[in-house]
């Protein structure tokens, strides 16, 4: 069964995270990305966290589902083999800095001229205007620029706390495929082909949508308050594990307290309604927190489900691998790696009903499909050898 994207072809020269997870996802829904890498070492993000059996988890979940060929672009024969692609391509995506895919000569109305409809995209670290435009840019900078670092560490005149290492490309590799993707429906939809940028700064102002709405209308900026709604927020039980609930409809209420066998909070005017519930959330949360220490936490979960309480379980990684939701929608599956065996690999978060959707191959070796790639643009092994002897692939 066809991938959704099956028969988009991407010629991605992205680099790193924010640019390649994006087309790693595109793949998932099942694009074929070529990917080009420099000659001698590829992509840097090859060597992160190399491992002595040559496993690389930074390279693998970057680059799974693509192929790879190595072309020195900065040669008249490289930039040729890139022109004689084109036509073939329905999106170029980089990472680069701005300017830089034009100084190369691939540069949108370059590529244009080559295939009218082509669609070329970049994964920019601020935009593609502004001040600072052509600046370096990666994901510990975006969290930094972005606010969600001061956020996270208290509030203004705090120190500031990074998030996740890599969430910041991971949020702009979302949001760059998002771009990337609608692109290709306004080109079936509309006949043109377009420029499309999405930057890690941008990416990391949506993502704070909600705070950032509220602060334009004057609300203060500060971090959240640890379990600041005291019914949509974490417990620990008897076991010491802990459980999650998240009661946003007050219907849910009296529920909870029936569960906890403590229906006497429904009647207790501190707690009546959601605002007495929030602005009495200490004495609530030291309520709850005696209330679920008499339980273990699978004995809750069971008893909230039954009661139809919105409530989960905190995972670590460990866990969250075996959690049965996970295994069941494979958003964790195995690939066969030829020299490793089967290997964990994180599936797609998209389902659909009628494509097929989901990790295909391993992440390629440094330049596994350049002579395939040559010989279906019309070079001869004889050319091949040339292009090799010359360091030009």
């Amino acid at each position: 069964m066809p991938g959704p994207l099956d028969g988009i072809r991407i010629l991605d020269f992205t680099r790193y995270q924010q640019g390649p997870y994006a087309t790693v996802m595109l793949s998932d829904l099942g694009a074929d990305v070529l990917k080009v890498e420099e000659r001698t070492n590829g992509d840097l993000g090859r060597s992160l966290g190399l491992q002595p059996d040559g496993w690389c988890s930074y390279f693998e979940a970057h680059n799974r589902n693509k192929r790879s060929i190595t072309i020195d672009v900065r040669t008249p024969e490289g930039k040729e083999i890139i022109y004689k692609l084109v036509p073939e391509i329905d999106v170029v995506t980089d990472n680069f800095r701005p300017g830089v895919m034009d100084r190369l000569g691939f540069g949108h109305e370059k590529l244009e001229s080559i295939n009218p409809r082509i669609i070329t995209a970049s994964a920019s670290g601020f935009g593609p205007v502004g001040p600072g435009a052509a600046e370096p840019s990666f994901d510990i900078i975006g969290q930094g620029m972005g606010g969600i670092m001061v956020n996270q560490g208290g509030g203004p005149g705090h120190a500031p706390m990074g998030v996740m290492g890599g969430m910041a490309d991971q949020v702009g590799a979302m949001v760059f495929a998002l771009g990337v993707v609608s692109a290709v429906v306004a080109r079936e939809r509309q006949g043109i082909g377009q420029h499309v940028d999405v930057s890690l700064l941008g990416s990391q102002v949506a993502l704070q949508a909600l705070q950032v709405t509220g602060f334009l209308r004057g609300m203060h900026q500060g971090q959240t308050p640890a379990r600041s709604n005291p019914v949509f927020t974490y417990f620990e039980a008897q076991d010491g594990l802990w459980l999650t609930i998240g009661l946003l409809d007050p219907k849910w209420w009296p529920g909870l307290c029936r569960v906890l066998c403590r229906e006497d909070l429904v009647s207790d005017e501190r707690f009546a309604a959601p605002g007495d519930r929030y602005r009495n959330r200490l004495e609530l949360l030291d309520e709850l927190d005696a209330a679920f220490a008499n339980r273990p936490r699978d004995e809750w979960l069971a008893l909230l489900k039954k009661a139809d309480i919105p409530s989960g379980p905190v995972n670590d990684y460990a866990a969250m691998v075996r959690e049965p939701q996970v295994v069941a929608n494979r958003y964790v599956t195995t690939l066969e790696h030829p020299s490793l065996g089967e290997i964990g690999v994180v599936g797609s978060p998209i389902y659909m009903s009628k494509s097929e959707v989901g990790p295909r191959h391993v992440a390629p070796e440094l330049g596994q499909h350049t002579e395939d790639v040559l010989l279906g643009l019309g070079y001869s092994w004889e050319d091949i050898a040339s292009l090799k002897s010359a360091n030009v692939v």
